[in-house]
């Protein structure tokens, strides 16, 4: 009674397997892998009723043993070819992932780069077109200056002269933030060192920075990509963790740059943040930017826990 309840429970459950799977062949564009995997799954269907017949018919329902021989035949030839072709679709989809990966790598980097081309382009426009204007401007200002004996004028034109000279300050600030010479001349030590040495006066936060670059020189496009993402942890660390320290670690290996930021902030969830419905674009692009040049990038933080992130990259392989 039970082998035939459980014969019962099989057939139902293979021919519920066989439904679905025939249901899909449509929805697989009839790929022949799934078609194979649909017949033997029938197959099995079909031998286990024959079972069932035989048991609840025993003596008036005679099948010849080579039926059912040929039935496990074929079904385990369905079996293997329908799972050797599914291997070969998976090794493709896998290719075209990877395809795709790459592909995906080429454009981010072209547009970091480009988005570089167009910060630099930007900032000699300003530099060269409107510095020059100004520049003009305060030596007109200075000459009514020279010329003027009215002290109300006089005011006037000290006054403006404060105020050329900081839109002057603002200029060179905009521009050297757009494309930082000192990035550009000097390499990613200085260039990182100039940043935090012009945020430390103005900030509560103690900065330890330290590194063995010296003046050693990478690829261009990584120095950029590390610059602006070193920048942008300093900011988010100022800006939205409430650190009172930073701790900053620039290190070379051959070919490869490791860089080790901490602060003690009040940390934050990076599954949440990062790739939360809520999370901001900060963090997101900073991930991007280091996986254009095919590095790695680790978060480690809890709430309340302060952050430590660690990014490698090796310039060989960009």
């Amino acid at each position: 009674m039970v082998l035939k309840i459980l014969l019962i429970v099989s057939i139902i459950l293979q021919l519920f397997a066989a439904g679905i799977a025939i249901r899909q062949v449509r929805r697989t564009k009839y790929n022949s892998s799934w078609i194979l995997l649909s017949i033997a799954l029938t197959l099995m269907t079909f031998q286990r009723l024959v079972d069932f017949l035989q048991i609840i018919l025993s003596g008036r329902f005679e099948i010849s043993p080579l039926v059912g021989v040929w039935i496990g035949i074929v079904t385990s030839l369905c079996f293997a070819a329908g799972i050797y072709l599914v291997d070969k679709v998976l090794n493709y989809i896998d290719h075209i992932e990877k395809r795709r990966r790459s592909y995906e790598k080429r454009i981010l980097n072209a547009i970091i780069r480009t988005e570089e081309r167009e910060r630099q382009r930007y900032s000699r426009e300003i530099h060269d077109g409107l510095g020059p204007l100004i520049s003009s401007i305060k030596l007109s200002v200075s000459a009514l200056d020279k010329i003027t004996a009215d002290p109300r004028q006089r005011a006037l034109i000290d006054n403006t002269n404060l105020v050329i000279e900081e839109a002057v300050r603002c200029l060179r600030e905009i521009s050297n933030n757009m494309n930082p010479h000192v990035l550009t001349n000097f390499g990613l030590l200085r260039a990182v060192t100039n940043f935090v040495n012009k945020l430390a006066p103005f900030s509560k936060v103690k900065f330890d920075l330290t590194s063995n670059l010296k003046e050693t020189r990478f690829d261009a496009n990584a120095e950029a990509v590390f610059y602006r993402v070193i920048c942008e942890l300093i900011n988010n660390a100022l800006k939205h963790a409430e650190a009172t320290r930073i701790d900053l670690d620039i290190t070379a290996t051959g070919d490869e740059i490791a860089v080790t930021f901490t602060d003690d902030g009040k940390g934050f969830n990076p599954t949440e943040t990062i790739d939360g419905p809520g999370g901001g674009m900060g963090l997101s692009n900073i991930r991007s930017r280091i996986s254009s040049i095919k590095g790695e990038i680790e978060f480690d933080s809890r709430p309340g826990n302060g952050t430590a992130i660690r990014i490698r990259a090796n310039t060989k392989q960009m």
